[in-house]
């Protein structure tokens, strides 16, 4: 009776993808129109392109720096008088400038080395009463500097490993919106496909309904049976046609739905075709929860959240506390009036400074900030573990509703193959007149309820397999995990 009951389906099927040409859609296709075309999925996808264009900023900021800065043209004219001899001083400067550098910043230590060159060149005339004094320099000077914060954190490093974890939790971000929409879209198929399955179901009915018909009008012809039988046959199938034609509009609004959910054109018609069948899936609890764990975004959002509470409380440690700065540059430096022989007699042109800011008192707000740095830590740290709690719970709950739901397959399938026979039974009856036709109509519609709750009940199975695969993020189908292996070694690192 099995075999029977799917021969049926799959033939409601072929007839249904057939009739009048219409394209069929299969789930896979579905969802691949929705991932191109679902806003959330794009937004997601631009996030996570945002977050990667910073991160390779940041560390394209790591690598040497070239700057090259120029002031061609500057002039400047002063006049100045000196009460000492009770003259005026008038200064005209013409310069240019121009300055090169080469910095590398330091990841391991947050100091900087840098390459400087600073080229110029001044005319300068002073006129006192009647002397004219002129003056025409070329400079240039050479140097190397080393800048290193002290007794401080790592700047550098604490900002690299702060987009690293946004990139890392927006790239988890749009491939669990992506299965996010994967559910919406699967469920709204899935529904679709029971709008298809109860017009079937309705125009079998219907068939059922006039070959009775049939048979009772020729028995009434024959006076073998009541008038009021073939009234009664009028009024089933003027039911079932209803049914037919109600069905219809719910199939044709569910259309409307799905398309404006995955982005199609509302003037494209189309069927699904869909095989339900219950896979021999092997669920083991103890995989689906640990790698739930390793891989779930709630999950990493949390860790990641405390890692940031982490960063804070440094940053918040480094505020108001002793701290230091120690700069050292070599060099030479050579000025001529001609440009060739600038460095005949060159200088050199050493510096060193160190610089510390020392706090004397604050009143305690430091340790203050500290302390609910400290007490926010310690509440994220509370918020990851409820999280793997109720996710570990979840993923239980889900496997014994899966278990449930295969005991109401089987269940739901004999309920069928004995409405079946019912329903054959009581039409033989029926036809030799040991039934009226409101009887037999109570067994019709027993049986297309049973065949309903059967499609209802491998649907609901389904979706808790799918929901199992969101919360657990592995695929027992497949028997893989659903997240690139090297994610879930960085998220278990």
């Amino acid at each position: 009776m099995n075999q029977k009951i799917c021969i049926a389906i799959a033939g409601m099927l072929l007839w249904s993808g057939s009739a009048l040409g219409q394209q069929v859609i299969t789930l896979d296709k579905a969802l691949a129109i929705a991932n191109e075309n679902s806003p959330e999925v794009r937004k997601s996808r631009l996030n996570r392109e945002r977050s990667k264009n910073y991160l390779d900023a940041q560390q394209a900021s790591l690598k040497t720096n070239f700057n090259l800065s120029l002031d061609p043209f500057n002039y400047s004219r002063e006049e100045r008088f000196y009460e000492v001899n009770s003259r005026w001083q008038t200064t005209e400067t013409y310069s240019s400038r121009v300055n090169f550098s080469a910095s590398q910043p330091i990841k391991l230590t947050d100091g900087e080395l840098s390459l400087n060159n600073r080229l110029g060149w001044q005319h300068s005339t002073t006129e006192i009463g009647s002397n004219l004094n002129e003056n025409i320099a070329f400079s240039n000077n050479l140097f190397l500097r080393y800048d290193q914060p002290l007794f401080t954190y790592n700047q550098t490093k604490q900002e690299l490993e702060r987009l690293e974890l946004d990139y890392e939790r927006s790239d988890i971000q749009y491939r669990l919106q992506k299965l996010s929409t994967e559910v919406e879209v699967t469920r709204s198929y899935y529904n679709l496909y029971a709008s298809q399955m109860a017009l079937n179901i309705s125009r079998e009915e219907l068939e059922n309904q006039r070959a009775n018909y049939d048979v009772i009008q020729n028995k009434v012809d024959a006076q073998l049976l009541a008038l009021e039988e073939l009234y009664q046959a009028e009024v089933n199938m003027a039911s079932a046609r209803s049914q037919v034609y109600t069905r219809e509009v719910q199939l044709e609004n569910a259309k409307d739905q799905f398309k404006q959910l995955i982005g199609m054109g509302l003037e494209r018609d189309f069927n699904v075709s869909l095989d339900i069948k219950i896979d021999s899936v092997d669920v083991n609890m103890n995989r689906a929860i640990k790698n739930a764990l390793a891989s779930r975004l709630e999950i990493r959002n949390r860790e990641i959240q405390l890692q940031n509470a982490r960063f804070n409380l440094i940053e918040t440690s480094a505020q108001n506390k002793f701290q230091g700065n120690v700069s050292l540059s070599v060099g030479v430096q050579g000025v001529d009036r001609q440009f060739a022989e600038m460095y005949d007699v060159p200088t050199t042109s050493p510096a060193i400074a160190v610089h510390f800011n020392v706090p004397i008192w604050d009143w305690g707000a430091r340790k203050a900030r500290i302390q609910a740095a400290k007490l926010s830590v310690e509440s994220n740290q509370i918020d990851l573990n409820q999280e793997s709690k109720t996710i570990s719970l979840g993923i239980r709950q889900t496997i014994r509703n899966l278990r449930n739901y295969r005991n109401q397959i089987e269940i739901a399938r004999k309920n069928v193959e004995n409405a079946q026979l019912t329903y054959e039974i009581n039409l033989e009856r029926y036809n030799n007149g040991d039934l009226t036709g409101m009887d037999l109509q109570l067994y019709q519609n027993q049986l297309s309820q049973k065949k309903m709750d059967l499609t209802t009940a491998l649907i609901d199975y389904k979706m808790e397999l799918l929901n199992l695969k969101m919360q657990s993020l592995y695929d027992f189908i497949k028997n893989k995990p659903l997240l690139p292996g090297e994610v879930v070694t960085s998220i278990l690192q």
